[in-house]
């Protein structure tokens, strides 16, 4: 359930594949790759400009630094699907989202990932085993991304949800290294 966009574009992963690959991130890059597990959610996106590879894989096995072609992203998005990997997984997907960030002439880093998911707010993670995911804590978020070797670089809270639904929260992260 995911895009990400090579050198020079922007890209997501995300549930709404469509929806922000289409009115988000084609608007900002010149190439969108996009992760996503069920080829029926990215069939309406072979074929249109500025779409890259599409991935019918799930984000614990997409290997982004296995390719032939040397993908390099100034952005990863994610949205709404990093709750289908456990903590293990979601340490090892970042690793390798790290390791494919694009960097500018200097040799630093420019590329960010982005993760915009919901917050549990019943002071734990809460599993649901109806579609095997996890609603976790802003403090997990926090762990995992450092574990990892993200920083945060900005986050905030989404306005204008209605109260009975979980809060969602956007990081914006670079690796510590960079």
């Amino acid at each position: 359930m995911a895009a990400a966009a090579p050198k020079g574009s922007g890209g997501a992963h995300t549930q709404t594949i469509g929806r922000i690959t289409q009115g988000l991130l084609l608007d900002l890059a010149e190439t969108v790759d996009v992760v996503e597990p069920i080829a029926k959610f990215t069939a309406t996106l072979a074929g249109c400009p500025g779409v890259g590879r599409i991935y019918n894989v799930g984000l614990e096995e997409w290997r982004p630094d296995d390719e032939t072609v040397d993908a390099k992203y100034d952005l990863i998005w994610n949205q709404w699907c990093l709750g289908h990997l456990t903590d293990q997984q979601l340490d090892a997907y970042l690793r390798r989202c790290a390791g494919v960030l694009s960097t500018g002439d200097d040799g630093k880093i420019r590329g960010v990932v982005v993760v915009k998911e919901n917050m549990s707010t019943a002071g734990e993670d809460l599993f649901d085993a109806l579609d095997s995911s996890v609603t976790r804590e802003d403090k997990t978020f926090r762990r995992i991304f450092d574990e990892a070797g993200f920083r945060i670089i900005k986050t905030e809270l989404q306005h204008g949800l209605p109260h009975e639904l979980y809060p969602v929260r956007m990081y914006a992260l670079k690796p510590k290294d960079s």
